[in-house]
Formats: structure tokens, sequence, C-alpha cells
């Protein structure tokens, strides 16, 4: 089985839950699955800007970044965010190769503008959307028996780095790999409908009527939208799934637990 696990929200920040997951991880790689991990770091991005009275903005829910906001973020998620999650790896027994998406031409993206309504008339600076991916790397990790861990961000067309929606970048890399499942790990652990009750499967076919009949809502609806788009891409299963959860990967895998929201094109 091919996954790719998104790593997001208070797992990245967590030591105790860094160590949990990264466990799990080296668990599912020794049981003969290629595995590769995606990981931002928004919040420890915004508190290294404010250290360094460097102001943070977003529009549309996308960091605007000018040159030295896009310098930090290579420092911190390519460096110290990246290498803490090498690092939990290889004390759980699994070594771990480190990277971004602009290495070994893993994840070529285009620069993105958007105003605060998402038009794209606004120009974010060096932000970008993953448009073509060579999974060379990938597939050479694979065969060593290591674990890629992908930072977000990637070369853009002028060889520039650009920030890359780390969301984005695993489904671009689910996509190229023609991956069984992508797991989105997430402080909210599922979809919710609009009464706060959990979704645990969603059908692809059901998720414009969720959006009519305003059972889901807010910052669902992309995300909805996006694994769509995703799953019509050779991508089999999309797991929303509770990163704080104990043993949350085992038992998503092991499929015996209900656990998060499970989204499938039929």
């Amino acid at each position: 089985m091919r996954l790719v696990v998104k790593i997001g929200g208070q797992a990245v920040e967590d030591a105790k839950g860094r160590r949990a997951l990264a466990r799990q991880m080296a668990e599912i790689r020794r049981s003969g699955h290629a595995l590769v991990v995606v990981h931002g770091g928004g919040k420890l991005l915004t508190q290294t800007l404010a250290r360094l009275g460097i102001p943070t903005e977003f529009r549309a829910g996308l960091r605007v970044t000018n040159a030295a906001t896009r310098d930090v973020a290579l420092m911190v998620l390519a460096g110290i965010v990246n290498k803490r999650w090498v690092a939990e790896l290889q004390a759980a027994g699994q070594r771990a190769l480190g990277i971004c998406g602009g290495d070994a031409g893993l994840v070529r993206a285009r620069k993105l503008t958007l105003d605060s309504n998402g038009h794209r008339d606004a120009d974010l600076g060096f932000v970008g959307r993953p448009q073509k991916v060579d999974t060379a790397i990938l597939e050479t990790a694979f065969r060593e028996g290591l674990v890629p861990v992908v930072a977000s961000v990637a070369l853009g067309p002028r060889g520039e780095f650009l920030n890359i929606n780390a969301d984005d970048l695993a489904a671009a890399l689910a996509m190229a790999l023609k991956a069984d499942r992508l797991i989105y790990l997430t402080e909210s652990g599922g979809v919710w409908d609009s009464e706060r009750r959990l979704l645990p499967l969603v059908k692809v076919g059901e998720i414009r009527g969720l959006i009519q009949r305003g059972v889901v809502r807010d910052g669902m609806i992309p995300k909805l939208l996006s694994s769509a788009r995703t799953l019509r891409h050779n991508v089999r299963e999309i797991g929303i799934l509770p990163s704080q959860a104990p043993n949350v990967l085992r038992r998503a895998l092991a499929g015996k637990e209900a656990v998060g929201t499970r989204i499938v094109k039929h």
C-alpha cells in the first residue's frame, strides 16, 4: 500500500504527539507499506516571524509571503520542522529522508495570486500551487526503505522558492504516486455537519448535496471539494483523522474502528 500522510495542527507543535506518530509511521513502514510524510509548520513560522519583527498577513487563508517571509519559511519549514520529524522517525528506528518540494525536482509550482474573495488578481508574493510532480526521488527512497519527509516549499518557474499550502502539496504527491490513501491528520479530526456531528463516511457523489443543503459549512467546504478533485486522479481513499487520537494511524489502516472521516469515490 502507498500512503501519503499530511501532518498538521497540534501534532507539529507537540513533542509527545510527534513521538507517538513517528512510532506509528515506523511500524507502518516496517509492515511493508510505502509512506510519504508531508508537513507544514505555520504556527512556528508565525512565532519565528514575530520574534524577527516581520508582520504576518493572511489573504483568503493564504500567508502573504514577501522575500523576507519566504526566507524564514525556508528556515523553519525545510529546516527546523523537517529535521524534527526526521529525528523522531530515526529515534523510532526508521530511516528518514528530509527534503522539500524543491529537492531533486520533486515539485514544480506556479505562482498564485488571490484577493480576499478568492479572485486571482492580488499579489501574494512568493506563494505557489503544485503544477508538476516528478516522483523519482520518492521512488528511490521507497526502494532504499526510507520514509521521505517533505516540507511544503517548492521551486517556481524562475527557480525561486515558493511557499506551498501543505494540504495542496500532499494531494499533489498522492495523485502523482497513485496513492492508496491520502491521510490528513488535523485538529478537527474529521468532517463535521452543521450540528457538530461527525460524518464517518462521505462519498464523492454526496459532496455537492452536503454543501448545498448546508450540512457542511465554512472551512469544511474547500477541504471536501479538494478531496473530490483528488479522488478523481487515481487516489483510492482520503482520511481526515484526529492527530491526537491514540494509535490513530494504526486504527485507520486496520479499519476495525471508526476514527475520523473516510472520503471515498463510491
